[in-house]
């Protein structure tokens, strides 16, 4: 890998990091469609940084079960991708469903959301550190 991945990886790995430390804080102030959306971008960004990491090119997907599928991950954590993967979507467009998408959301859904994004970032923790400890 070029130390032009490794720029770009570590760009993506950042943003992951501060996506999930602001999902969960918008737990705090009932955001809690927020939380869940922020816990989907925060996967999508992670798996989009390994994949820079090993010197591939970003896709331009918001699938993360499709960008997760590649990572080899354990059946408990994919299903932590699969639980996220609909949020992407319908956290943010109030005209793909009967409801208004924010009224959806309560606290206990949004800390599952929360709770499976960091599930995730700890499974690839190993992944992502050394990348981050060369700064």
């Amino acid at each position: 890998m070029t130390t032009a991945d490794d720029a770009i990886a570590r760009k993506w790995i950042k943003q992951a990091l501060h996506d999930l430390e602001m999902a969960d804080k918008n737990i705090s102030i009932e955001g809690y469609d927020i939380a869940a959306f922020l816990s989907h971008q925060a996967v999508e960004k992670l798996f989009k940084g390994l994949i820079a990491q090993k010197g591939r090119p970003v896709p331009k997907s918001h699938y993360i079960d499709e960008l997760g599928s590649n990572l080899h991950l354990p059946d408990d954590i994919y299903e932590c991708v699969i639980d996220l993967t609909s949020d992407y979507q319908f956290a943010r467009y109030p005209d793909i469903s009967d409801c208004v998408p924010y009224e959806q959301y309560d606290e206990t859904l949004a800390l599952e959301r929360v709770k499976s994004a960091q599930r995730i970032f700890t499974h690839l923790r190993n992944s992502y550190c050394k990348l981050l400890e060369n700064e």
